[in-house]
């Protein structure tokens, strides 16, 4: 996407949003679940003990954001994203970085620990811009 396209591209809505993030819930839930299976597998094979949950959690948290933040700095669209017509670009229109994907990805956690309350903002900001929008310096747009 161009950046001069930025600013005439629509924002998402906060339905197809939520559509996109049900999509990509079912597809990187089951994707993490497998994957983390693996070495937890393996780990209690060689051991006989069970791993940790700490650890577990931990490997959830960054199979997830591998997850995410591979789709969003290749090609800025999740499989939900491309299905509902979204990209997550910069502020400026560019593609996002590493880094704006960890923030992007980390403040949707907190937006989902706060009872969804950083997706909902979206509703009542004049830009529909959510807390991991904002704090990431990106945005969904429709395409």
């Amino acid at each position: 996407m161009a950046s001069k396209n930025i600013m005439t591209a629509e924002p998402a809505t906060l339905l197809r949003r939520l559509g996109a993030v049900l999509y990509d819930t079912v597809l990187a839930g089951f994707s993490v679940v497998i994957v983390a299976a693996i070495p937890a597998y393996a780990f209690t094979a060689l051991t006989g003990a069970k791993v940790p949950d700490v650890l577990m959690i931990l490997l959830y948290i960054a199979l997830t954001y591998g997850f995410f933040g591979w789709f969003w700095t290749h090609g800025g669209q999740t499989l939900g994203m491309r299905a509902w017509k979204l990209r997550v670009v910069t502020d400026t229109g560019k593609p996002i970085n590493w880094r704006q994907a960890w923030l992007r990805c980390t403040w949707a956690m907190v937006s989902w620990a706060a009872f969804g309350t950083g997706f909902l903002i979206a509703w009542f900001d004049p830009e529909r811009l959510t807390w991991h929008d904002r704090f990431s310096r990106t945005r969904l747009v429709k395409i």
